[in-house]
């Protein structure tokens, strides 16, 4: 078994770059999307270290999970659809309870909390992907001008 190795300074630029060039080009969707598979990996490795006894208490992941949540929470705009900002409440009632449920499972490094805030963000990435497919359909319908081969019938 090798050591692991650090990347050459070449591909970790080209990572970052690569990375940029992502996130400026994502939609609002995908950028929501890529923050929540980020949060749910931080949560995952979170519970990993609880678990295992590598971290206990506050630590740099929980933060960065915390701003995170927080970031998801402040995204939660409401509307003036009554139905809509009724959808819009619960969500950001949700985002709420993750981050309520995230500073209990601090206090006595709770594994289990953090499994079940990463099995949460789960459900909300799938739907994310729902979206951001959706997404990608009609604007690919619009730019053929919606002529073409329909695959789905």
């Amino acid at each position: 078994m090798q050591p692991h190795s650090q990347p050459s300074p070449a591909a970790s630029h080209f990572g970052s770059s690569y990375l940029q060039a992502t996130v400026s080009s994502a939609s609002p969707s995908r950028l929501r999307l890529m923050l929540i598979e980020r949060a749910v990996e931080i949560a995952t490795s979170l519970s990993d270290d609880y678990r295992t006894g590598a971290a206990s208490g506050e630590t740099e992941s929980s933060m960065r999970l915390f701003d995170i949540l927080s970031e998801l929470l402040s995204g939660v705009t409401g509307s003036t659809d009554s139905r809509e900002n009724q959808t819009c409440d619960q969500v950001a009632d949700l985002y709420v309870f993750l981050i309520q449920h995230l500073i209990a499972a601090e206090k006595i490094s709770d594994s289990t909390a953090v499994t079940e805030i990463a099995a949460v963000l789960q459900v909300e990435a799938e739907t994310w992907r729902m979206v951001c497919a959706t997404e990608t359909e009609q604007s690919t319908r619009t730019a053929s001008g919606g002529a073409g081969l329909n695959f789905t019938a």
